[in-house]
């Protein structure tokens, strides 16, 4: 597939680690790629991360100092759009798990034209909210990560809701020419919010398939919920942004610094 996974990675905790096994682990049997890039004050990935991966061909990891006080996810996300070469492109989290009839699925309707952008699983009660102990995590890793084995994460879970986070598949000609992630959202917010109001907008087709996404538990730091500091101002920038038409949303994105920074193409 001509297709490239985008994980910004911060392992903030133990069952972060299990889990980005557990996603590098199911990924890498894509005949695609995998870009990873690490952001933290010191790296954790080729310590607690590779050790415990068998294929490590298609996967290209990168570690990056924290600089600022929080996760700058939008950045990193953009830093490995830049670098892939891929016609479609996928934002992956650390911490979900689709069917793999899913990501052929989403995939194809890219690559012939179908689609812009695909959200590989259903808006509503579409989630598989997992309870990933590590008993589960020992089970499932040791499985044949397949459509088959994705039933022992079926049985560890519950169904909850699901909009339009954890990842969407984008032919990255169009992510650049709708500025790709917004880069004045700091740390956890309503960025997959605005990402795809602004998809939308701009004119992309954007699609669905209405299938489940599993959804493995975490803990969760001041970078990844509501006690963000960047909060209110992250919510504050969506509802500026929300209230925008394509001609405004336009000449808003093109006046900012990391749109000029990485010469994005216009409309």
């Amino acid at each position: 597939m001509n297709l490239t996974f985008l994980i910004p990675v911060k392992l903030e905790s133990e069952d972060r680690i299990r889990n980005l096994i557990t996603v590098l682990s199911f990924l890498s049997k894509f005949n695609s790629q995998i870009l990873v890039k690490e952001s933290d004050i010191s790296p954790k990935f080729e310590n607690f991360v590779l050790p415990n991966l068998k294929n490590i061909d298609n996967i290209d990891y990168t570690f990056e100092k924290q600089n600022n006080n929080f996760f700058h996810k939008t950045k990193i996300l953009n830093d490995l759009i830049d670098k892939s070469t891929t016609e479609v492109v996928a934002n992956y989290d650390t911490d979900v798990i689709l069917p793999i009839q899913s990501i052929q699925k989403a995939y194809k309707m890219i690559a012939s034209g179908y689609s812009d952008v695909v959200y590989p699983y259903g808006c509503g009660v579409y989630q598989r909210a997992v309870t990933y102990t590590p008993d589960v995590y020992e089970k499932y890793i040791n499985s044949s990560l397949d459509d088959q084995s994705i039933d022992i994460l079926k049985n560890n879970s519950i169904l909850s809701n699901s909009t339009i986070g954890w990842c969407q598949f984008i032919r990255k000609k169009n992510y650049i020419n709708s500025y790709m992630m917004n880069e004045e959202f700091a740390a956890w917010g309503p960025e997959d919010c605005e990402l795809y109001y602004r998809l939308n907008i701009l004119g992309n087709k954007v699609d669905r398939i209405d299938d489940i996404i599993y959804h493995l538990d975490h803990a969760r730091s001041v970078d990844s919920w509501f006690q963000n500091p960047y909060w209110r101002k992250n919510t504050q920038l969506w509802n500026q942004i929300r209230q925008l038409n394509k001609k405004n949303m336009i000449e808003y994105y093109s006046s900012l610094d990391y749109v000029k920074r990485r010469n994005y193409a216009s409309f």
